[in-house]
């Protein structure tokens, strides 16, 4: 009996410690989100931190909605833009780790039977290694001055995956496959059809199963309509050329429809949630960790600085490598980091892409180096 006690005891101990630490990095992390939001303009931001121990926090400034006075909270959501990649890389790693798809072998092969796939910019050399890596030479259809005009002509379209694809057919490639790289979503809208072709499900489906369902997250949802409960208003320069102005109307809607990006990103998302999937995957929870080796197998990423793997930016910071994704949409930045020594994800978010109101992007990252002084007091 007295045994048990003391081992009582020192579980309720060590559980406290954890949480005073805990509290104590946070305040940290609070002290200087507040000194960077009241120096900044950004009408809200929201910052979660995953640590070492599990322990979760979310923290939030500002507004999700300025005109109608309702305050960012845990619980808002945002566009994730591009970070969508993060979860269709491990939707892919897991269907390498099955044998249903292969790195380096040409798709030419699985793709062909579409009759447009052979007008692909190095239709013939495109492998899932480079379309991961970013290395096929295909622009990005987004760019396309004829895109972005016919997106608003009719704001309820659903675009067909090939219908994005159209933008780009019989244009001249970048470079040779594998000789370079350029970022590009129409890399992903490739990888994500094959994936759909070799599963015999839709990619949201595929998604929900193998990432949602076994990383326990609840908060994101594919990006496939105009409204959603929860979500920020998205605050856009009013003479940028990209979609001026908020992103929603007065009704909450979405001034185009956003299912158009599906696999360029394609999910609405809550800071917590992809905190918390980057330290899953970084750590090797979320497919076989013998292929991590592959994953973080980079090329030079050129003025977009370190290095990009296959769905992960890799970068060399004074706090060791970090690991992850940023991602834009019109009115909405995120950014998720991981940690690789002090094994802690940070992920942040604002709802604005006006360039007159993003200064505080010059220092959240900073938020990252604080959690890891703390940690290593």
């Amino acid at each position: 009996m007295k045994k048990l006690l003391i081992t009582s005891l020192c579980l309720v101990i060590c559980t406290w410690s954890l949480a005073q630490d805990t509290d104590a990095v946070m305040a940290s992390v609070q002290k200087k989100l507040d000194e960077f939001f009241e120096a900044g303009d950004a009408p809200g931001v929201s910052v979660s931190v995953v640590l070492p121990n599990g322990d979760e926090r979310t923290l939030v400034k500002g507004w999700a909605n300025v005109e109608k006075k309702v305050k960012m909270s845990p619980k808002t959501k945002m566009l994730g833009g591009s970070t969508g990649k993060v979860f269709y890389s491990v939707v892919a790693m897991q269907l390498i780790e099955e044998g249903k798809l292969k790195l380096d072998e040409p798709i030419f092969a699985q793709m062909s039977d579409y009759e447009w796939f052979g007008r692909m910019p190095n239709a013939k050399e495109l492998t899932v290694r480079n379309l991961m890596r970013h290395q096929t030479g295909i622009p990005r259809y987004v760019f396309s001055e004829q895109f972005q005009a016919e997106v608003l002509k009719d704001v309820d379209k659903v675009w067909k995956p090939e219908e994005l694809l159209a933008y780009v057919l019989d244009n001249d490639p970048l470079f040779a496959a594998g000789a370079d790289f350029a970022y590009s979503d129409t890399n992903y809208i490739v990888l994500c059809m094959l994936i759909e072709k070799v599963t015999g499900n839709g990619l949201y489906e595929e998604v929900q199963k193998r990432v949602l369902d076994k990383a326990g997250l609840k908060a994101v949802v594919p990006q496939n309509k105009r409204k959603y409960k929860n979500l920020a208003q998205g605050y856009n320069a009013e003479n940028d050329p990209f979609f001026p102005g908020n992103a929603l109307d007065e009704k909450g809607k979405s001034r185009y429809n956003l299912q158009f990006e599906w696999a360029g990103g394609g999910l609405v998302i809550t800071t917590h949630d992809l905190a918390l999937l980057g330290k899953k995957i970084y750590e090797g929870e979320m497919f076989d960790p013998a292929l991590l080796e592959e994953y973080f197998k980079g090329v030079d990423a050129g003025r977009l600085g370190g290095e990009w793997g296959l769905g992960v930016h890799i970068e060399n910071t004074p706090q060791g490598t970090v690991y992850g994704h940023s991602g834009f949409m019109p009115g909405y930045v995120t950014n998720m980091r991981y940690y690789k020594k002090d094994k802690f994800s940070i992920c942040y978010q604002i709802n604005t892409s006006d360039r007159s109101k993003m200064s505080i992007l010059r220092q959240l990252p900073n938020l990252g180096a604080i959690v890891s002084e703390e940690l290593n007091k």
